[in-house]
């Protein structure tokens, strides 16, 4: 395990600096006795540094540094907030004497705009999927994973799970990185949520380049004084330091402000600790201290039991050991917060990552610029403006005349000359639109800067092209999501698979017996939530993989559309570009089918043929053979179409119903047990 200072000072001797492991006797193997002196004042000193976060007045000085590494990480935050809102007071700005009166400023919100853009894919990437996540199970690969996916995504798509998704990207956008922290919250129908963690909420050692190797890492928030008095009752906080908190504030006007208390976590040994804290004057110790991270997550034991295994001879018990199952809480040795970074790049830290406010901000700056002298010459242009056209001459200064105003009618004692200053050049608005353009291309909106460009050779496949192109971007920016949301929901299921293992969750009730009122009893199913299960992005098959696949069908399309394989491939692109009415448009598609009629009059013409052999003896041979010969030839006819009739869902009876002009019945989706239609689409 490192350690912060690599030079360990030896019991009784001078200081060793050198690696850890000392050199090993060819021999033997064995390492010698020196080695173990150094290996047990590294464990020492490894020790020393940990317990340092166990005293709260040692651990302060490392916090306090910590925190205020990142003042200027967050004052530039709260910078970027309102660069990207282009806060401007023009009404305010006239008054001061920074703007003429004549004048204005004109927002380009450049920042917005791109973030804007760049949220749609990210958003049908996350909800376009009818599962949130996909499984697959190590334990038994045969296994269907279809009934634990929907009860997962039933259980995680509470009401707003959403939100801290949405803001976790918004934020990713603005300033390069994000994070959320996945916490256990017994309100949530598995025990489990998903916390959204502001930019500038969030600290760690600015150095590290992935936060899970950090020693620590602490999250600020901001709650009122009724709150930490309830987490006083609830959790255990500590009342005498929260009143050193909250007392300079009663019966004044901040008593209804919020705090900033800290929540730190720190490994141990390689297990994660958690505590609480506050900086605040007077506080000497912890608000909660120090204790192992528990999130909800049990682990079994075997331990044995002493029980009766029966009677002897004489009527006394036996008593017997058996081994017994039993759950602990499990050490938890990863943090639970995850960052999602705008873009991964070759930098090594991961706070070097830069968002839009950074990439957009001059150009967002110059378009405001331009924008806003554009409007104000035209203003200007369009009033008017007189001077005497005769000097007086007493060899005064220019005065400006003020409080006079033009009128008709009227006549003036001295000749005057009017005049306006020139309309600003058009050309400005060509700049105004290159920026656009180029903005566009370098944000991956290549569909926008086509779109925009005022040249007449635009043409539906230079569209087309783009659109696809845009598509392929947004797939590689949709990569670092996809990761983001497996390391999210893997480390949730661990979770919602330990609660729903204790029964303290209902997840895939299957019934087991019945009470003795005849009702059944739910259980959860055991058997299959205990596989160790593999989690990956839905997203990736139900919406990328789903879109190229329909896009590249689409393209496909002219060539199949006159060979046999036209309708089965038809009825294949509809489920996967509608999978919630594929099915009946299907339905509707084949009923109006030649070979499909064919069919439901050859199936009935054989049902009445084998119900009634006695028809072919009253026919002549040649016609007998003959229908013979058309039954069988029916029937070749419809195999090469029967895997479309089958995807189809119409059944005999619908067949025949469909030949009779009424059409086949729209087939009933399957339902699960989380009464959402069936629909497994690759």
């Amino acid at each position: 395990m490192p350690i912060d200072n690599p030079s360990v000072a030896l019991p009784d001797g001078p200081t060793y600096q050198g690696t850890m492991a000392g050199p090993i006797d060819q021999g033997t193997g064995a390492r010698g006795m020196s080695d173990n002196v150094v290996d047990e004042a590294i464990t020492q000193a490894y020790d020393v540094e940990q317990n340092k976060m166990m005293e709260f007045n040692q651990a302060r000085i490392h916090l306090d540094r910590l925190i205020r590494d990142w003042a200027t990480e967050c004052e530039d935050t709260d910078v970027r907030r309102k660069t990207r809102d282009v806060e401007i007071d023009v009404e305010g700005l006239r008054q001061k004497g920074d703007l003429d009166e004549d004048e204005t400023i004109i927002p380009v919100r450049v920042i917005d705009v791109n973030i804007s853009r760049e949220l749609p894919p990210y958003v049908n990437y996350l909800k376009n999927s009818r599962r949130l996540m996909t499984f697959r199970s190590l334990s038994n690969p045969n296994e269907d994973p279809q009934l634990i996916e929907q009860e997962y995504t039933r259980g995680m798509t509470y009401s707003g799970w959403e939100n801290n998704y949405y803001k976790a990207l918004d934020g990713a956008c603005a300033h390069g990185w994000s994070s959320v922290e996945v916490v256990f919250d017994a309100t949530k129908p598995l025990n489990v949520g998903i916390e959204y963690v502001a930019h500038d909420e969030l600290f760690w050692p600015r150095t590290v380049k992935n936060i899970q190797d950090s020693p620590r890492l602490i999250r600020a928030y901001d709650v009122t004084i009724i709150k930490l008095k309830e987490w006083v009752r609830d959790f255990g906080f500590s009342g005498p330091q929260v009143q050193l908190i909250t007392q300079p504030l009663k019966d004044t006007q901040k008593e209804n402000e919020t705090r900033r208390i800290y929540k730190l976590m720190f490994k141990k040994e390689g297990v994660v600790w958690v505590g609480w804290f506050s900086l605040d004057n007077g506080v000497n110790d912890w608000l909660k201290k120090p204790e192992k991270l528990f999130v909800g997550i049990y682990e079994s034991q075997q331990v044995p039991v002493q029980m009766q295994t029966g009677i002897d001879m004489f009527g006394q018990p036996i008593m017997g050991t058996q081994m017994t199952t039993q759950w602990k809480e499990a050490d938890v040795k990863q943090y639970p917060f995850f960052k999602l970074p705008y873009r991964e790049s070759e930098k090594p830290k991961a706070v070097d990552n830069k968002g839009r406010v950074f990439l957009d901000e001059n150009k967002q700056e110059a378009q405001t610029a331009i924008l806003s002298g554009y409007v104000n010459g035209i203003t200007r242009a369009s009033n008017i403006y007189a001077s005497p056209s005769v000097e007086d001459g007493s060899g005064s200064a220019l005065k400006e005349l003020e409080n006079l105003k033009l009128c008709g009618g009227r006549i003036l004692s001295k000749p005057m000359t009017f005049w306006a200053p020139p309309y600003p050049d058009a050309q400005i608005l060509r700049a105004l639109q290159y920026f656009d353009v180029a903005n566009s291309e370098e944000t991956n909106q290549v569909s926008f800067a086509s779109m925009n460009r005022e040249d007449s050779r635009k043409t539906a496949t230079e569209i087309g092209a783009a659109q696809q192109t845009q598509q392929t971007l947004n797939s590689v920016q949709l990569t670092l999501f996809s990761t983001f949301i497996r390391e999210v929901n893997s480390f949730a299921w661990l979770i919602v698979q330990s609660q729903a293992l204790q029964g303290f969750i209902s997840f895939l009730l299957t019934p087991q017996g019945s009470n003795p009122d005849g009702s059944p009893i739910f259980v959860n199913n055991q058997k299959l939530i205990e596989q160790k299960w593999e989690l990956r992005s839905a997203g990736d098959v139900d919406v990328i993989q789903r879109q190229e696949k329909i896009q590249q069908m689409m393209q496909d399309w002219p060539i199949i559309a006159n060979t046999p394989l036209a309708m089965r491939f038809l009825c294949d692109l509809l489920k996967l570009k509608y999978p919630d009415v594929g099915d009946q448009y299907t339905n509707i598609l084949m009923a109006g089918n030649p070979v499909v009629i064919v069919q439901a009059l050859a199936t009935v013409l054989a049902g009445v043929i084998q119900q009634h052999p006695e028809i072919l003896q009253t026919m002549p041979p040649e016609q007998a053979q003959q229908l013979t010969q058309m039954l069988t030839v029916a029937q070749q006819m419809t195999q090469a179409q029967q895997g479309a009739v089958t995807n189809g869902k119409m059944n005999p009876q619908q067949q025949a119903a469909a030949a009779q002009g009424s059409g086949p019945q729209p087939a009933q989706p399957t339902t699960e047990s989380n009464e959402q239609p069936s629909q497994n689409i690759q």
